[in-house]
């Protein structure tokens, strides 16, 4: 598996907090799928909450730190794109809370980081074998909601991850995937559970802004399939159906189905922005 050497990262602001970072990636170097990682940023304080609490309270302050998902290699130019985004005028400025690590394939950089980054906390799947996580989804987790007062149960309350975020984990995805919704920009974060590398539209991670021609053709060669990996193709929501377990997963799919999101921002290929619940029921619910 392969990023281009000193690979161009492309990347765009999902909200005034968020932004979204993307590259060319390969399986083998030959199979094209593109990575994208997440950066928010939160600026407001206040005190960890109690599951009580979360599960009782409207959405309070967080405590004004970085979130890391699904991180890129740590590279000196993802060390330029997090100093510009997250206002840090040197790597020792960086105030990284936490790293996500959305399945047990996304999980080969999250160690790098905890080495430059010490008292970061990375959160994740069970069955991961080459990080240590911080905290850690397992099976009794699995396929229903993670929010409020659970999910200040795994994190001691911190409100960087309770009043941002929930969860819904899919243990029987052959990945083990971590699925997360973030509230204020109505957007749900995945990696393997669904992707989007239709022809239909230029690939971002494939395009001139990460050193790809503008006639660059992602879907050659060892790569022709990759065009079926796309939210409306009977071939494509064939494989992704058989490597969620559908019928172990189904109570999840409907958990992150019964979720108000607009977007979907997905690992491999572009960002779902049109009928984006849509395209999630079509492919894993229809």
């Amino acid at each position: 598996m392969g990023y281009p050497h000193n690979f161009k990262i492309a990347t765009r602001q999902l909200t005034k907090n968020i932004l979204l970072a993307s590259t060319a990636f390969s399986v083998f170097n030959v199979i094209n799928l593109g990575a994208r990682m997440a950066v928010f940023k939160f600026s407001t304080t206040g005190a960890p909450v109690n599951s009580a609490e979360a599960d009782a309270s409207e959405t309070a302050p967080a405590s004004g730190k970085a979130v890391i998902w699904s991180p890129l290699p740590y590279s000196p130019q993802v060390l330029d794109v997090l100093k510009d985004f997250l206002g840090a005028s040197s790597e020792a400025d960086l105030d990284i809370a936490y790293i996500i690590v959305p399945d047990r394939e996304h999980n080969l950089n999250a160690s790098k980081y905890k080495e430059k980054f010490p008292h970061v906390k990375i959160i994740g799947p069970e069955k991961i074998k080459k990080v240590e996580l911080d905290i850690t989804f397992t099976e009794k987790e699995g396929n229903k909601l993670i929010s409020g007062g659970s999910l200040a149960q795994l994190v001691d309350g911190d409100r960087v991850i309770v009043d941002n975020f929930e969860f819904v984990y899919l243990p029987h995805h052959f990945n083990s995937e971590l699925v997360m919704f973030e509230k204020s920009s109505r957007a749900i974060f995945e990696a393997d559970l669904l992707m989007n590398l239709g022809v239909n539209e230029p690939l971002e991670q494939f395009s001139p802004a990460t050193g790809y021609a503008e006639t660059y053709n992602p879907h050659a060669w060892f790569s022709y399939l990759t065009r079926y990996m796309q939210p409306y193709s009977k071939v494509g929501n064939y494989i992704l159906n058989k490597v969620v377990n559908r019928t172990k997963s189904q109570r999840g799919l409907e958990a992150i189905a019964a979720w108000a999101f607009d977007t979907i921002v997905v690992c491999h290929g572009n960002i779902i922005t049109k009928d984006a619940k849509g395209a999630f029921k079509h492919a894993l619910l229809s």
